[in-house]
């Protein structure tokens, strides 16, 4: 007959098996390569069971020497809020037992103070507030320095000689956590070489390429390898909007999908957002409303339970204002509670992807890389860059040697005058005399015959007033005589002397009549005071009408200008006072006959530009009116033969007015418009250069009517362009060097 082991007996064997299988597996966990934090999730669950303790937590010394929480299990249902000051004094205890040197375990009873410390007056003493056994185990190093505490709460139930023995076994489980800090600078050095490599491999493999579809490819693939997310998804932004280049796992991004294009608008919103987004289930309303419109549709696309889209910006990205050049999007469905690994991870990916995502973007900017790559096989062909640009500018000076004396371009030859009526006028005094007043504005319109000048001259007035003393000397001589004749029995002989008296009387007084009206007419004087006028000289027959007027006369209009019946026409037929206002320049001067007054041009009439062409440019002109080809002909009738033809050659010309610099207008100038004479240029004293005298006729048929009002300004400047024939391009656009060279250096020898 067998006998049973007492009850007492079979429950200290299964509770010495419980803790030697927690010490097997914690010397397991300590050597292991398990993050900190899930070593001590698993650490503290393994703790707790193996003495069936209610509750328990980790703490671990921050970098900065204070304590926080690692891990911890039901650490609220052991009561340090219930009573005032409980989580106080439970600090106070966590405090003085880790900075106990040497450092030991501690078992606080419940409603227990630490022993042995005598707190300073007002401090908040070091106790145990609940109604659980509070035991602690310092987590050491190898210099024994305390890294952080092992606390254990059990209920009181238990016999009081077990709580040293779990005393004993929670400062036996401090001593592998201990150990796993002691091997985690190895695993942690094993670790960051195994991830170095991994960074380094994936750099090359981004770097690698330079096409952005690819280099997108393997940083989503790649880098979610990496950062151990779900998914990971790559844009690119190229002008003003972002495309998503890549999304790991897919072969293709189908751009018209509704994830994609939810995916592309929450990329353009975050890139104006300039920031990076994180979502972890919870809704921000501190974003902005765009972003948080693009975040919600995407969501309703997508559910993941971490979300970061993160901007990443090169360094050569200057502009700060402006959105980065890529952006990445994270996916995580089933996050670890703790993300801040993930999210290094991710910045890691960033930091690498930024570069190699910013130089296939700017590539793909550069237009005609077809022509490029042929130019770089070139390149290494010849043997290197420098060859390369040797030979390049050798063969490009070649063929712009071959270009200049092969290629034949236009010769232009630059001119400037002013822009006149065809039919200009001057106001001469027609008789020596003093100026009294000029009784027209520089503008007016004035008719053939107007009195322009009213003027005075004292030996004129001498002249008429001796003819009228003569006229009436004559008369009343005449009138003596008349009355003599009338006398009866007068003899003979004294009638007949009377009435010679009376004819030579008669005869003078013609003459002094005559005189005083050939004055009259010839000097325009109205009246005998001395005063005369310079009058405007008569419009004649050959003055015609610009053709753009025509329609603005009857239909009887002669174009010869003889019908000056019209009133129309006689508005037309007018001259315009060109001159500036001379009243205070002329008023009281002496003036002589061959000297101006007044300057008045036919605006109404045919216009002109009047060119002072340089002489060093009129035998290019020369040599085109010789040359075939050079010069064009027309045909107009001629002026000596009746019903015949003759050619007149001519070149064209561009103009350009002052008035209208942005527009050039076609004209010509003919070879008999040209002076035969060169003249100083006496009215542009920068240059000593004599000039030739040329007249161009402009065409304007393409100019609006409001253009041809600000053309038709007498004396505004015109610039002119001569087209002289075609010469090889060398020399119509360098002439004027050659010719300073010939005349400085070859021509001096």
């Amino acid at each position: 007959m067998s006998s049973q082991p007492p009850a007492e007996t079979t429950d200290r064997g299964r509770f010495n098996r419980r803790i030697d299988d927690a010490f097997e597996e914690a010397s397991r966990l300590a050597g292991s390569a398990l993050p900190p934090t899930d070593f001590y999730d698993k650490f503290l669950n393994l703790t707790l069971n193996a003495i069936s303790a209610p509750a328990g937590a980790v703490w671990l010394r921050t970098p900065q020497g204070f304590l926080q929480v690692a891990c911890q299990a039901n650490l609220e249902k052991v009561g340090l809020d219930e009573k005032r000051g409980g989580r106080q004094c439970h600090n106070e205890v966590l405090r003085q037992v880790f900075q106990a040197a040497p450092p030991r375990p501690v078992m606080l009873e419940p409603q227990g103070r630490l022993s042995g410390v005598n707190p300073e007056p007002g401090s908040v003493p070091a106790a145990n507030l609940t109604d659980y056994y509070a035991l602690f185990a310092p987590i050491i190093d190898k210099e024994q320095k305390s890294l952080g505490l092992l606390e254990v709460f059990h209920t009181p139930d238990q016999e009081p000689r077990l709580y040293q023995t779990y005393l004993q076994y929670t400062l036996q489980m401090a001593g592998y956590a201990s150990q796993y800090h002691t091997f985690t600078g190895p695993r942690q050095s094993a670790g960051a070489e195994r991830t170095f490599s991994q960074v380094e491999a994936f750099s090359r493999l981004i770097h690698g390429t330079l096409n952005p579809t690819e280099c997108a490819y393997h940083v989503a693939n790649e880098g979610r390898r990496l950062v151990e997310c779900d998914r990971l998804c790559v844009g690119v932004r190229h002008g003003r909007y972002s495309t998503v280049e890549a999304v790991s796992g897919a072969d293709v991004v189908e751009k018209a999908s509704t994830h994609v294009r939810r995916m592309k608008k929450l990329f353009d919103a975050v890139l104006k957002f300039n920031d990076k987004l994180i979502f972890t289930g919870e809704r921000d309303d501190a974003l902005p409303p765009d972003v948080l419109h693009a975040l919600d549709e995407y969501l309703a696309e997508s559910q993941p339970k971490l979300l970061v889209v993160q901007p990443i910006r090169d360094e050569r990205e200057k502009d700060e204002k402006k959105p980065a050049r890529s952006v990445l999007l994270l996916e995580t469905f089933n996050p670890p509670e703790n993300t801040q690994p993930i999210l290094a991870r991710l910045d890691v990916v960033a930091k690498h992807a930024a570069s190699a995502l910013y130089n296939a973007a700017e590539l793909k900017k550069i237009p005609m890389k077809w022509a490029w790559r042929p130019m770089v096989a070139l390149q290494e062909g010849l043997g290197g860059k420098a060859r390369a640009i040797v030979y390049g500018v050798i063969a490009g000076i070649f063929l712009l040697l071959i270009c200049m004396t092969l290629i034949p371009y236009p010769l232009k030859l630059d001119a400037k005058g002013q822009y006149q009526p065809e039919k200009v006028v001057q106001v001469f005094p027609p008789y020596a005399g003093e100026v009294i007043y000029i009784q027209v504005t520089p503008g007016e319109n004035v008719a053939g015959g107007y009195s322009a000048v009213k003027m005075h001259n004292g030996e004129l007035l001498q002249k008429i007033s001796n003819l009228i003393v003569e006229e009436r000397t004559q008369t009343a001589s005449i009138g003596i005589l008349d009355q003599q004749l009338k006398q009866p029995g007068l003899p003979p002989g004294t009638e007949v002397e009377l009435k010679k008296q009376k004819a030579e009387a008669q005869s003078k007084l013609d003459g002094a009549m005559a005189m005083q009206k050939v004055y009259r007419d010839l000097y325009n004087m109205p009246g005998n005071d001395g005063f005369f006028y310079a009058k405007v000289p008569m419009i004649g027959a050959d003055y015609v009408i610009r053709p753009e007027l025509m329609p603005q006369l009857p239909s009887r209009y002669d174009p010869t200008g003889k019908d000056l019946l019209s009133e129309e026409l006689q508005k037309l037929m007018k001259f315009k006072v060109l001159s500036q206002d001379k009243n205070d320049e002329l008023k009281h001067r002496t003036v002589r006959p061959n000297e101006p007054l007044l300057r008045l041009g036919f605006v109404n009439g045919n216009w002109r530009g009047e060119l002072k062409i340089p002489q060093r440019n009129i035998g290019h002109i020369a040599r085109a009116f010789a040359v075939e080809g050079h010069h064009k002909v027309e045909e107009v009738p001629s002026q000596t033969q009746l019903g015949a033809k003759e050619k007149k050659k001519y070149l064209d010309v561009d103009v350009l007015f002052s008035s209208s610099p942005d527009t050039s207008y076609p004209g010509r100038i003919y070879e008999a418009d040209i002076s035969g004479e060169a003249v100083p240029n006496r009215d542009d004293h920068n240059e000593s250069e004599p000039v030739v005298i040329a007249y161009v006729k402009v065409n304007l048929d393409t100019a609006t009517p409001a253009e041809l009002r600000s053309l038709y300004v007498a004396g505004q400047e015109v610039r002119v362009k001569i087209k002289c024939g075609s010469r090889a391009m060398g020399y119509s656009l360098f002439h004027g060097v050659w010719e300073w060279f010939y005349e400085k250096v070859i021509f001096f020898f």
